[in-house]
């Protein structure tokens, strides 16, 4: 194993943000888990409200900003923290995000769906800072010195887990995601091949 990687955990909720009492163990954010490493720009998992939190942590990288994102599916809880990330209010900001396309449409037309008039007082083009996105079929890329893996796991819309492999470790990321429905017993195949030999496995235990 190669240098450790920081993992910090923005954002763990899912549906809607919590923010009472009881919640504040671990926090009441909705899902954004930020991983960075040495010799490359974060890599992001969901663009939840915990986004907004990482953007104005020390942690966050200050100007010019570089980032990828990946996206695990395009319910709400899982996007709606762009349009408060700090970052994008700077022009020299630059974040990538990856996910998976939902229906016949793209990544591009589904955040033009949610994040415009009347819904949001604008869109995220006109936000200062360049955000490009990139539809991701299941397979494996490179981000800066990490290759990541997509694979499609069982939820309601076309979802996504990941796994990152950096400077000599593993982290599988598998937010949402249910029993397979013909063997609710046993684990998706999928999901176990993203989550074999990882050092850090992050998944949702909702379902």
């Amino acid at each position: 194993m190669g240098e450790p990687l920081d993992v910090t955990f923005y954002g763990v909720r899912g549906s809607t943000p919590c923010p009472c009492d009881d919640n504040r163990r671990y926090g009441g954010n909705t899902s954004c888990v930020v991983l960075q490493g040495p010799g490359g720009d974060p890599i992001i998992f969901d663009l939840g409200t915990g986004l907004r939190f990482y953007g104005v942590d020390e942690r966050c990288p200050s100007s010019p900003f570089r980032a990828t994102a990946l996206v695990s599916h395009l319910h709400w809880d899982h996007v709606q923290g762009l349009p408060f990330f700090a970052p994008l209010n700077c022009a020299d900001t630059r974040l990538d995000v990856h996910g998976p396309s939902d229906g016949d449409g793209t990544l591009e037309q589904s955040f033009d769906a949610f994040m415009t008039p009347p819904f949001f007082p604008i869109c995220y083009r006109e936000l200062a800072g360049r955000v490009s996105l990139h539809d991701t079929n299941e397979g494996s890329f490179d981000v800066g010195p990490a290759q990541v893996t997509a694979l499609a796991v069982p939820h309601i819309g076309r979802t996504f887990g990941y796994r990152v492999e950096w400077n000599g470790c593993s982290v599988a990321y598998v937010s949402d995601h249910q029993q397979p429905n013909d063997d609710p017993t046993r684990g998706d195949e999928r999901v176990l091949a993203l989550a074999n030999g990882a050092d850090l496995l992050i998944h949702d235990a909702q379902f």
